[in-house]
């Protein structure tokens, strides 16, 4: 089977969550389990969209509208990932004001 761009790209995107998520867990002094949620979030997302056409064929029939769906959803997580961390960073602002 050949690996879909939006599994590397899911991948990275979780590697990159995942790094930004645990310098920011480490920064701040009261951080939260939520910085990881996103990043198990695009780890599950990822896991269900390259395991279902193994599981129903027919949903590659439409190969193009599957990894537009798939990118879409990674998207949203990234977005939703980098307010997160926004606000992350201004916590940690806020904690240690210049």
């Amino acid at each position: 089977m050949r690996m879909p761009i939006p599994f590397f790209i899911s991948l990275g995107m979780f590697v990159i969550m995942t790094f930004l998520s645990l310098g920011l867990w480490s920064a701040l002094p009261a951080a939260s389990a939520s910085l990881f949620a996103l990043p198990a979030a695009m780890l599950l997302a990822t896991a269900i969209f390259f395991i279902v056409p193994m599981i129903n064929p027919n949903a590659l029939n439409h190969q193009g509208r599957y990894a537009l769906i798939w990118l879409a959803v990674i998207f949203a997580l990234t977005i939703g990932h980098g307010l997160i961390i926004r606000q992350a960073l201004f916590a940690l602002a806020a904690a240690h004001p210049a």
